[in-house]
């Protein structure tokens, strides 16, 4: 077993009996189906944010100023918690490629996607009941599908950059779902069928 990502490709311990990886890009809905993945199994769920904050944090700084001076040398100290997190406890982790950083040690990976438009809308809705962090901040629906596609364009440069992937490449996930027009509940459902089939000691 080994992560996709040769910068954590040494053997590790694997401690955990059940760790889930979803990713897919800004307003996909990550968030809102690892809470429904950590309700389901009683487990946690994370994301990759918390242990960028987390990192901000013990470095005495705040999410926006470590943003501002962020390098490769930041994700990957964000990536290897990602890894040692999955490793140790069992949870449920959302990032762009929390699939990558676990390979081989996540138990079921996950992607969600959907297009352009309805993800700006999401942000937006976010945005009106403050549910959305700052970075993510928007004026109208104009300007949130600029910022979303500006940042989908950056996170495939940047991984490929650092990492040498392509974080459009879904062929490694075991489940990838289009939400575009899905509803939450048949989404659930879908996703509820694959835990009891990857899971079913959990349901028994």
């Amino acid at each position: 077993m080994t992560s996709l990502i040769e910068e954590f490709s040494d053997d590790r311990e694997k401690k955990s009996d059940v760790v889930i990886t979803i990713d897919g890009p800004s307003g996909a809905g990550k968030g809102t189906l690892a809470e429904f993945i950590a309700e389901t199994l009683d487990i946690k769920a994370y994301s990759a944010g918390d242990f960028f904050r987390e990192l901000a944090k013990e470095k005495g700084l705040s999410v926006e100023e470590l943003s501002e001076q962020a390098d490769k040398e930041t994700d990957i100290k964000v990536d290897e918690r990602t890894l040692e997190k999955g490793l140790n406890e069992n949870c449920v982790i959302e990032s762009r490629i929390a699939s990558w950083v676990l390979g081989d040690y996540s138990d079921l990976s996950i992607y969600v996607r959907a297009d352009l438009e309805e993800r700006a809308r999401r942000v937006m809705k976010d945005l009106e009941y403050d549910t959305r962090e700052a970075e993510e901040d928007a004026e109208d629906l104009e300007e949130a599908r600029e910022k979303i596609r500006k940042r989908d364009e950056d996170n495939k440069e940047r991984y490929s950059d650092y990492y040498g992937i392509d974080i459009e490449d879904i062929q490694m996930y075991d489940l990838v779902i289009d939400n575009t027009d899905l509803s939450i509940e048949r989404q659930n459902e879908l996703v509820k069928s694959a835990l009891k089939d990857n899971f079913p000691e959990r349901f028994e």
